[in-house]
């Protein structure tokens, strides 16, 4: 009798335990599209931009984030206007995901640099739809590609908390 009171009281404590710990774990769904704009298009996938899209995978990943990526795009040039009205198709997609935010990373790089000059980040919040942040940085060559990932996912964490805006 003794053994299953113990026992009984195990369950209850490892199942009440469970259910704090539940509560309030809440993953966003997160979509990247990474964009090179400059490159000729015959050349392939940057692997800057591989890096960037890797370091945006992983980053929200480890924030506990469900992570999605589309197929990185290439425009010869880069776009007037607001990137968001380039890409609709995109966000579009996503939404009938259901991803609840959509992040563009674009790379512009420059015809003698074979390094992004600029990358910006556009946050969208798909429902109900807005722009809930833009960023800008400045491209830079590193001494070596361990550096360059480890800078990367700095850059990217600090995007992390505005997706909590939920």
């Amino acid at each position: 009798m003794e053994g299953e009171a113990y026992m009984a009281k195990r369950i209850t404590a490892v199942l009440l335990m469970g259910i704090f710990l539940v509560i309030g774990v809440e993953a966003a769904m997160v979509s990247f599209l990474v964009i090179e704009t400059g490159l000729p298009q015959e050349v392939a996938l940057s692997q800057h931009s591989e890096r960037w899209e890797n370091a945006l995978l992983d980053v929200f990943f480890d924030a506990g984030h469900i992570v999605s990526n589309s197929v990185p795009l290439r425009l010869e040039t880069k776009p007037s206007g607001e990137i968001q009205k380039t890409v609709e198709a995109d966000i579009e997609e996503a939404r009938n995901g259901g991803v609840d935010y959509f992040i563009i990373a674009q790379l512009d790089f420059t015809p003698d640099l074979q390094i992004p000059g600029e990358i910006s980040f556009t946050l969208l919040k798909i429902t109900p739809y807005e722009k809930i942040y833009e960023k800008q940085v400045t491209g830079k060559t590193y001494r070596s590609v361990r550096e360059e990932i480890d800078d990367l996912r700095i850059i990217v964490r600090e995007l992390v908390p505005y997706l909590n805006t939920m």
